[in-house]
Parts: structure tokens; sequence; C-alpha cells
């Protein structure tokens, strides 16, 4: 089967194939008119990629299904079955899979992570209700150590002076003056409250790529006068972060796969809980495992000074977190008023 580069969402593979063909025509998976090469070439790639699953078929999901939700390698799921279906004829998958020679392989057979894998991430459950209800001083890091967590932390980006970040204060009883510049860095220590990153007393600076994102982080209300600050890394510095949003190909990890698979799906359910915002009712109790990550990246795994991961309230919008302020200059500040409000919501009950 000849197949093209518009039959993947991952660009490490687009490129791959970009660069790898010699012919162009049609392709025999999705018919589109672009850069061909004979399936088999990733071969390679994909016997070892099948080896973190492996066959579950009580509790697991068609495999298909868990590719889309966990890796979006492939631009369509018919795509996907069609390029899986072809390679299951191929390789043996019924060892990659840990399958019972009965079992014939297909895109739809119910699979789960193997079982190393599925113990170092759902380890962050664990690790919540410790540090939440039994014990938050004392806990013990070994045990993240032992499952791989301190190399989930290593993936960084780098942001400079060329990076505008913004933050946004809600104004005081309606006033139109902006505060000052000074007055929007991160708050005195005896005025910081806990927050998602950060714990009480220990102030972050909190920003976000965008002015949108800002003022949905903010909370305004129809009508509210909001400052925003526009911020900048000082003396050309570059910091290094740790991204939580940063997209990653298998196909460039894949002598290390089930490493590389730890990391990013522990990743994954950490930003779920930094992005996922308090509601009124909500206990502050919820923030302490973000909290605690945050710090574990600050003083033990990383040389990171910050966090990026997506913003819930603003679809595709990103924030930071950076862990010292003095890095940072507020060069502008602007007074903006809210004129609009988009609310929608899901009948629940």
């Amino acid at each position: 089967m000849k197949i093209c580069d518009r039959c993947f969402n991952d660009e490490e593979i687009k490129a791959f194939i970009y660069s790898s063909s010699t012919v162009n025509g049609v392709c025999d998976c999705c018919s589109s008119n672009s850069h061909l090469i004979e399936l088999t070439e990733l071969q390679d790639f994909f016997a070892e990629f099948f080896s973190v699953f492996r066959y579950n078929p009580q509790d697991g999901i068609p495999l298909v299904d868990l590719i889309d939700n966990d890796w979006n390698l492939f631009s369509t799921n018919v795509i996907a079955s069609k390029i899986l279906s072809d390679f299951f004829l191929q390789l043996d998958l019924v060892a990659a899979l840990y399958l019972d020679s009965t079992i014939i392989p297909s895109p739809n057979i119910n699979v789960s992570y193997i079982v190393e894998i599925e113990e170092s991430v759902s380890f962050w459950e664990k690790l919540k209700t410790d540090l939440k209800y039994k014990r938050r001083f004392l806990t013990e890091i070994s045990e993240m150590e032992e499952l791989g967590w301190d190399a989930s932390f290593d993936v960084l980006s780098t942001i400079d002076a060329s990076t505008p970040l913004y933050r946004a204060r809600i104004n005081l009883e309606g006033n139109v003056n902006p505060y000052n510049k000074t007055e929007m860095s991160a708050p005195p220590e005896h005025l910081t409250n806990a927050g998602r990153a950060n714990p009480q007393g220990i102030p972050y600076l909190y920003l976000s790529r965008d002015l949108k994102t800002t003022l949905y982080e903010s909370r305004a209300t129809f009508l509210d006068y909001v400052s925003i600050g526009e911020f900048r890394v000082v003396d050309n510095l570059k910091l290094e972060i740790v991204d939580f949003t940063k997209k990653q190909s298998p196909l460039n990890e894949i002598d290390d796969i089930i490493n590389f698979t730890k990391g990013k799906l522990i990743r994954k359910v950490i930003s779920v809980d930094l992005s996922k915002p308090l509601r009124r009712y909500d206990s502050e109790l919820e923030y302490i495992p973000t909290q605690f990550i945050c710090e574990y990246i600050r003083f033990f795994s990383s040389p990171a000074i910050g966090i990026q991961f997506n913003s819930s309230l603003d679809k595709g919008g990103v924030n930071f977190v950076l862990f010292d302020d003095s890095n940072m200059k507020c060069i502008d500040v602007n007074t903006h008023q809210i004129t609009k409000i988009d609310i929608d919501s899901n009948k629940i009950s």
C-alpha cells in the first residue's frame, strides 16, 4: 500500500514521508494526490510503537480510538483503520500486543497500555489523595522516581524578550485608571493567596500568551474595567519552562518508547488538573497536588523556572506560571472594559 503525508496529523511522520518520498501520485489510502511512500517504510516504527499496548478485552478500548485520543497520529479514524489493518497483515502483532494466538488483531481490538505505563500514570490519583488527605509536607518522592516521574518534566520550551505575555487585574470600584506597572507583578508574600500553582504566601507570576486569555483567566464580568499589563523577559535572557502543551512525536523517541509514553501520559493527566478552574464551592485543597508538582519541578526535577499549560477558560489559550518574577518586566499597562460575555451551557439534569 502506498500512503501519503496527508494520511497523518503527526508533523514528524508527515515530514518523514515528505523527505523520503521519491514519487507523487494518488494515495491508496486517502486518495489525495501527494508525496507517496510504501507503507512498509514505517513498519519498524509501528512495530515498536505497538509495544506500549496490551490486549485487554474486558477493560480496554479499541486500539484505533486509544491512538486517536492520546496520540492524534492519523488524519481520520477511517484512514487509521485502513493503515493499521494493512500493518496487521505484515507484522506479528500477536507478540507485540501480548495476544492469545487465537485472537485476530484488528484496529478495533480492545487494548490498554502495558502495566508498567498504567502504574506510572495512575500514580497521579494516588498522589493527589495522599497530598490532600493523608500527608502533605512529608510526601515520599522516591516512589515517583521509581515509577519514572523524574524524567517526565524534561520537556522544555524557551521564552525570551520577543515573546509578549499578559496579566490582567480587575480594577477596584470601577476605577478607569490602570494599575501602575509595579502593581501588575506578582503580589507581595503577605497578600499571596493559594493558586493552582503556588501555595499561600509564596508568590508566583501568572501570565497568558494572549490578551484575550488573560481576560478569561481574571474572571472579569460584563462592564468591568480591567488593567492589562504587557510583560517581557529582561536582559536578553532565555527562560526555560516545563511545557505541558508541547506536542512530541513518537517517531523521534521510538528507541525509548515506553519511557516516552509514560512521560507523555503523566504530563497529560497533570495538565488536566493544572487547567481545571475552581468552582465557587470547591475547596482550595484541590490546588494542593498541582502546587506540589510545581514545587517538585522547581526544586528537584528540572532547571526550568516555570511551567506552560493550556487554558480551560479560553480554548486554544496558553497560560504561564513563573516561579520568580524578577526575570520579567511589565513594560506597559492599559485599561480595558469588558463589552461582551458569551456564556454557553450543557443540560446535566
